[in-house]
């Protein structure tokens, strides 16, 4: 167990001494992260998480959930449970031996695909750069299990060569850096918003309940049979999809994303399983914010919010611009009225950019954002709008100030409410200048997704998530010393040491003075502690230690070399944090005593477990 003085974050690594070796149980397909060699460890070979998500309760068990994802082991997403203010890693999605997950996932959600109450974990993959397929997780009923293989699979392919073709007869995009699992149509059971290559829009739904043979997927809106003309005819790129009520009405639009010039269109939710598109010949169906002023091809890479920024009751929708141009990392925004029904409301006079620099804030004159959230943590009845940055400015909040129009920069103020702490330094260079030492730091974490709004421990106060990326395991430390022949300076050390901040996640709560700083307990699966057993060669009885960082249900069983099981001292009890010991008699479950030889004492808990030798010498 670790703690940490900071905002509520917790850290992903592995320590470099265990007393008991920690080893995976094949049924929930969790993974091992001990100090030594283990491809399935989690980031073992990779630099953060791209993207993690607020799960609330997933189990029911009065405990708060989030997931994360993770590009190592073919790509996988791991179920992190939080109880008395520690954190606790319980599950793992499948690892995919020998394949390259292609940086995905890049997204993860938490849904409720089929209506059945038990939640679901829905994620893409890809090979390399090749579609794969989305892959759901189900909740299987008990304490932290989502199954060891996907409850259901929708492959890129799904609807290749369906007649008539549905749709286009082309594959899904499975890449795409953002998505949303949504009860679009209000009937009780969330859909999923895909593209295909061909950049059409698609509402996707769940015929029967996961498992079973007679489950399918099904297109909700889109078929091209009803929507003969979907938003490959007129724009390029589909990004993102969202729910929003634009004009304050009290109903949902689907608001459309597209990657060509800040490009939006919207769909109306028309009851169960249907769907209104646009027709394309009537004016201003779609519109391209940016195409007529030189701000280049935008996207708002890391998605689109929406954000009630006026607390008027009708939402905007925001992006951070991306696309190579004087305005990259720019913050926009669409402003609607209640006046703008229908489908038939998308023009470039709606959305203005309203903070071009946000990083200034921080004291830097150049800067860059990915992430955004949005919500309102300080509860005064507007959202602020979140920007995930690095360094001195990690999470600035842009907050219309209460007057002057929502689409004027001028009406909005940026404040840092993260400037990080600690640092995570990827390298250090020490300069000796004839005596003179001075040093140089270089640190290259950036907040890539956010989520905000909710309130993990109901007490009143509304929280932030947010994932890292460009964490490095180690930190390189170079010396260099000035050499007054060559008149530079020459390096005559390089080491790598271990980095203690390769933070993944960290998780704010909002309070009077901003973001509180508070003591969190850390757990990993290596702080539970299986001690050797004492006496070791021993005749006829020894005791085994264990101490547990949590209250946990475990198991303390005994096996021989072959993998049977001999006896059984604690069976499925629930104990609360502490050191403890069990002596073992060196008899079976049936009172006899066992022969001399190497026996194994293995501690389950939860969906983990570590392993001892023990020696019964006669």
């Amino acid at each position: 167990m670790r703690k940490m003085y900071i905002a509520v974050f917790f850290v992903l690594f592995a320590s470099s001494f265990v007393l008991g070796q920690l080893n995976q149980i094949a049924n929930h397909n969790v993974f091992d992260v001990t100090g030594q060699p283990d491809t399935l460890r989690p980031y073992s070979s990779d630099k953060g998480a791209r993207s993690v998500a607020y799960a609330g309760d997933i189990d029911s068990d009065g405990k708060v959930d989030f997931v994360a994802t993770d590009y190592t082991n073919g790509g996988r997403v791991h179920w992190l449970e939080l109880n008395n203010n520690k954190l606790e890693i319980v599950w793992s999605s499948q690892t995919r031996v020998g394949v390259s997950s292609g940086s995905t996932p890049r997204w993860v959600q938490v849904g409720d695909l089929d209506g059945d109450g038990n939640k679901e974990i829905i994620f893409p993959l890809t090979t390399t750069a090749a579609d794969f397929a989305i892959h759901v997780y189900e909740y299987q009923g008990s304490d932290n299990d989502m199954g060891t293989e996907p409850a259901f699979i929708l492959p890129a392919d799904y609807f290749v060569g369906q007649t008539p073709p549905a749709p286009q007869g082309q594959t899904f995009r499975t890449n795409r850096e953002v998505a949303k699992v949504y009860d679009f149509d209000g009937d009780g059971m969330d859909e999923l918003i895909m593209t295909h290559r061909n950049n059409s829009v698609y509402i996707l739904g769940v015929d029967g309940p996961f498992p079973g043979g007679f489950t399918s997927w099904q297109l909700e809106g889109g078929h091209p049979t009803q929507v003969p003309v979907n938003s490959y005819s007129w724009s390029a790129s589909h990004w993102h999809s969202i729910p929003a009520d634009l004009n304050g009405d009290g109903k949902i639009e689907i608001v459309n994303h597209h990657w060509n010039n800040w490009g939006f269109w919207s769909i109306i939710p028309a009851g169960t399983d249907s769907y209104r598109y646009p027709d394309t010949s009537v004016a201003k169906f779609y519109t391209e914010i940016f195409r007529d002023t030189p701000t280049g091809d935008q996207v708002s890479y890391m998605g689109i919010e929406a954000p009630d920024v006026d607390g008027d009751g009708n939402d905007e929708i925001a992006g951070i611009l991306y696309g190579g141009s004087a305005n990259n990392y720019a913050l926009a925004l669409i402003d609607m009225s209640p006046a703008d029904t229908g489908l038939y409301i998308w023009e470039q006079s709606k959305g203005d950019i309203i903070s071009r620099a946000g990083w200034t804030a921080g004291g830097v004159e150049n800067g860059s954002f990915w992430g955004i959230a949005s919500g309102d943590l300080n509860g005064n009845g507007r959202d602020e709008i979140f920007l995930g940055g690095t360094a001195s400015y990690q999470i600035v909040a842009v907050e219309y100030k209460g007057s002057g129009s929502v689409l004027d920069s001028n009406s909005y103020t940026n404040t840092v409410i993260w400037g990080g702490a600690p640092t995570s330094w990827y390298q250090i260079d020490i300069y000796d200048s004839l005596g003179t030492v001075d040093s140089t730091f270089t640190e290259s974490p950036f907040i890539s997704k956010m989520v905000a709004g909710f309130d993990y421990n109901n007490n009143g106060k509304k929280d932030l998530v947010a994932s890292y990326q460009s964490i490095y395991d180690s930190t390189t430390i170079r010396n260099f010393v000035w050499n007054t022949d060559s008149a530079k300076f020459v390096m005559t050390s390089s080491v790598k040491v271990n980095n203690l901040n390769k933070f993944n996640v960290y998780l704010f709560e909002y309070g009077a003075t901003g973001i509180e700083v508070r003591e969190l307990d850390i757990v990993n699966p290596e702080d539970y502690v299986l001690e050797q057993n004492y006496p070791n060669p021993f005749n006829p009885s020894t005791t085994v230690r264990f101490s547990l960082p949590v209250d946990k249900k475990i198991s303390l069983k005994i096996y021989d070399v072959l993998g049977n099981l001999v006896s059984t001292l604690i069976d499925g009890q629930d104990f609360v944090s502490g050191s403890y010991e069990a002596v073992w008699n060196g008899k079976n479950s049936f009172g006899a005593s066992v022969a001399s030889g190497m026996y194994i004492a293995e501690l389950q808990y939860g969906n983990f477990s570590k392993t001892i030798k023990m020696q019964l010498l006669k």
